[in-house]
This record gives structure tokens, sequence and C-alpha cells, in this order.
């Protein structure tokens, strides 16, 4: 299940742009068990509560931890192109290895919970084209 957490790490695959935009569509909850865990998780940045990490702040890991992402969209603001969260997994090919009816069928079925900024200008696919 694709977690907040990932955007610590994560960068766009085209352009190397850091950090990356998590835009959940479906999440599921479940309890963790945190007993033992160091936090702040992220060491650089925090997806849930979209910021940098700062020293000394005290982070929700804990209820961050507890979200999973079944159906979502990870976006780089800078090149424009979106990876697909489909059932709790991150799609994020390369363009050629990404199919144009599985994305525009994905983009039509939650363009109610997308950006218009990814429905009309999302690479490598998007409704206007």
């Amino acid at each position: 299940m694709m977690r907040y957490w990932a955007l610590d790490f994560l960068q766009c695959i085209h352009c190397k742009n850091y950090p990356l935009k998590l835009i959940p569509i479906e999440t599921e909850e479940r309890s963790i068990d945190t007993r033992g865990m160091e936090f702040p998780l992220c060491k650089n940045y925090c997806g849930y509560l979209k910021e940098k990490i700062k020293p000394g702040k005290q982070y929700p890991c804990d209820k961050c931890l507890r979200i999973g992402i079944k159906t979502g969209i990870v976006y780089c603001d800078k090149c424009k192109r979106w990876y697909p969260i489909r059932n709790g997994i991150l799609y994020m090919l390369k363009d050629n290895k990404r199919r144009e009816a599985s994305d525009k069928e994905f983009l039509k079925r939650y363009k109610d919970k997308i950006p218009e900024e990814i429905l009309k200008n999302g690479k490598p696919y998007n409704l206007a084209s």
C-alpha cells in the first residue's frame, strides 16, 4: 500500500524533481503498532504535512503511518508528469512504458477528484489530448 512517507525519497524519473506531490483519491486506514519506531520517520520531507522536516518539530507519524493510499496520483509539478496509484501500487514508469488507453481511463474515472492541471496539461497523457 502506498504511504505518504514514500515522498521522502521519491523523485521524478524524468526530470529528477524532488519532492513530488501526492493526490490521494481513495485511502484506507489501518491500525499500526509504532512502538519502538524513531520519529520523525521521514528525514527530509513530510508528505503528510507537505513540508520539509524541521529539527525538533513533532510530526504526526503515528497518524500518517495508518493511512494507506489505495488510489491516487503522484505528480511532478516541474515536468507535469503524473503517475497513477492503483490498488495501492505506484506505477512510476517512463513514458514509453505507459499505456495511453489505461491512463486516460484512469483520468476519466476519477476526474472529479483530480486537479484540472493534470486533467488538461498532465504528461504523458491528459484528457485534452
